[in-house]
């Protein structure tokens, strides 16, 4: 009997022991869904370098001349800025200076506007005729520049040409735009090309883009005014890859999704769209279905999401910071846990959707928003919407920040360093209207308080139209960035939804989101504050690549680790496969290009003579 009992209160004990760690255990679950553990606030980037001594070989050399007319300082500073993301060094160069220009397969001399007659064209002509190469930026008519730049004849201009059509893959993505396309506006010259010219784009049949062998040397022309365009930067980059014979840029690597307005207040009730497809209230829809699909596409296409809190959407400051304490309860913990259990981050929005700027500053009065009497108001609902974030998310820290309706101006930004002095990065827009207000920004810092860095926004929306993902290749052409944001609510507003419910918009943005993630693999997925990090320490690395016969020397200080570089080889091929100094693979179908990620930061490349 005595055994028996010792038995039983055994069993007994191991049943409870078992139920306490049970509990323990689903204790400690629901702790860590609702609370879950201290993210990692920024992470650490891998760098390397190598002080091995410059090889003998040839560096690239690019000199660029401009005037000051608006259509050659234009596309020629736009081609500029795609050679400083993509760390290709340039010279600028006076007309003076053309004439002195030496010939070689690695030197380009970059033009643009149309006072060809102001150009030493004797010069220029010999120059490439010896073996340089020529880089028209933008169109211009000379009938006597004909026979260099590839021409039989050439007439007047012709203005209002739309759309896009590649006869030859400059990059890997790049799509046709229609002629009902707007995102491109050409005013070109009426050509009619010489049979040694070779055409890469077309604009309604008129071409576009043509490279011609003139002597030892190659001329790439550019017959559009479009190249003053940002969204044209990758396309003028990859442009120029053509001319030498081997080519090479650099990418960083960064894919960022931002979602705006996220965690805010839920909209009570129902939508005519949402009751269509699911019969639930907007609460019940946001939380099962649309959070629930964004997530698993997320995992699935390697996309971390940063969320950008707002407080209110009301356009007074009536709500107190304890008010907006009790009300925002729900989606304070419920949305904006869910974002950071997922590996994300929280950036500010703003107390309202109110955008900081005063009376005197420029904002698109269809907006109908409410200005800001001076700074101090702005630093007044800034100090709430901090309120608000510190006290659910203690353990966190503000390190980015979203304009709304992407319109900032130098009140602003004053107001936002005030509150936030060790605020990271602030996202407006990369192209866009500055009439209307928009903040149109370079991947760069602040000039007024340089420890805040701007890092714009390239893209919006679920993926609906070509243009916008055309705008998004073409940053990914020039530095290998994707940076994209959406809003929850596109899917209530008739406007940016359309006819399409979420079922329709969910497969649109998988779709656009599998591509990117399909074809672009260098781009990796990552939180805000991570990517700030990421992009100034790429800018701020220094690479240097030796062109020799048979081989490319890459090496570099400061390098990302690891880092991707594109090869372009137009004479030969390079050799694919996994090495120690890194991993070549073809990129895309042209059959020159090549995606190389640097594992070392010195390495040697091979070129393959397809000629042998």
């Amino acid at each position: 009997m005595k055994k028996q009992i010792i038995i039983y209160a055994s069993v007994l004990f191991l049943f409870f022991t078992a139920a306490i760690i049970v509990l323990q255990f689903m204790r400690l679950d629901m702790f860590h869904q609702w609370f879950p553990a201290e993210t990692a606030q920024g992470t650490p980037v891998e760098t390397m370098s190598t002080d091995q001594d410059l090889p003998e070989g040839e560096q690239l050399n690019v000199y660029v001349h401009k005037n000051d007319t608006p259509l050659s300082k234009d596309a020629v500073e736009n081609l500029e800025y795609a050679m400083d993301y993509a760390k290709i060094s340039y010279k600028e160069i006076t007309k003076e200076e053309i004439k002195n220009l030496s010939a070689s397969p690695y030197s380009v001399l970059v033009l643009g506007g149309e006072h060809s007659e102001e150009w030493p064209y004797e010069e220029i002509r010999s120059y490439v005729e010896k073996g340089g190469n020529l880089y028209i930026a933008s169109r211009f008519i000379n009938p006597d520049w004909n026979e260099l730049i590839g021409l039989k004849d050439v007439e007047d201009f012709i203005d209002d040409i739309y759309g896009l059509t590649f006869v030859k893959e400059v990059f890997p993505g790049y799509m046709d735009l229609g002629s009902d396309s707007e995102l491109f506006s050409h005013s070109i010259a009426d050509v009619e090309l010489a049979e040694s010219a070779e055409v890469y784009i077309e604009a309604e049949d008129h071409p576009i883009l043509w490279s011609n062998t003139y002597g030892e040397g190659n001329v790439m022309f550019w017959n559009t005014t479009s190249v003053t365009e940002k969204s044209s930067r990758g396309l003028m980059l990859q442009a120029l890859s053509f001319l030498p014979p081997t080519f090479v840029s650099s990418q960083a690597g960064i894919k960022v999704m931002h979602i705006d307005d996220f965690p805010a207040p839920v909209p009570s009730g129902t939508t005519d769209v949402i009751q269509r497809d699911y019969d639930l209230d907007v609460e019940d829809f946001y939380s099962d279905v649309w959070w629930e699909d964004m997530k698993r596409i997320g995992e699935e296409e390697d996309v971390i999401y940063t969320g950008y809190l707002i407080g209110t959407y009301q356009d007074t400051m009536d709500l107190t910071s304890e008010e907006l304490i009790e009300t925002r309860r729900f989606p304070m913990l419920y949305f904006g846990r869910k974002v950071l259990k997922e590996d994300g981050e929280i950036g500010i929005h703003g107390y309202n959707h109110q955008s900081l700027v005063t009376a005197d500053e420029p904002i698109d009065p269809e907006y109908g928003y409410r200005p800001w009497k001076n700074q101090a108001e702005m630093e007044d609902s800034l100090h709430r919407v901090d309120d608000l974030f510190d006290y659910y998310f203690k353990e966190e820290d503000i390190h980015s920040y979203v304009p709304p309706s992407n319109v900032l101006n130098k009140t602003g930004v004053r107001a936002l360093h005030e509150v936030f002095p060790d605020l990271e990065a602030v996202s407006g827009l990369y192209t866009g209207n500055k009439e209307t207000g928009a903040f149109l920004q370079e991947y760069e810092p602040n000039s007024e308080f340089p420890s805040l860095y701007h890092f714009p926004r390239i893209s919006s929306g679920y993926g609906e139209t070509d243009e916008e993902r055309f705008v998004q290749i073409d940053a990914i052409a020039n530095f290998g960035v994707f940076a994209h944001f959406i809003h929850p609510d596109d899917v209530l507003d008739p406007y940016r939804a359309g006819d399409s419910g979420w079922p329709e918009m969910r497969q649109s943005y998988e779709d656009m989101l599998h591509y990117i993630h399909d074809h672009y693999t260098h781009l990796k997925g990552m939180r805000q504050t991570d990517a700030t990090k990421k992009m100034k320490q790429y800018q701020a690395s220094d690479i240097t690549v030796t062109y020799q016969d048979s081989q490319i020397i890459v090496q570099g200080d400061e390098l990302l680790s690891p880092s991707t570089i594109l090869i372009r080889v137009n004479d030969g091929s390079l050799e694919t496969g996994s090495f120690e100094a890194g991993d070549v693979k073809a990129f895309g179908e042209s059959g020159t290009l090549y995606q190389v990620t640097l594992k070392q930061p010195y390495a040697e490349f091979k070129i393959k003579d397809e000629a042998l």
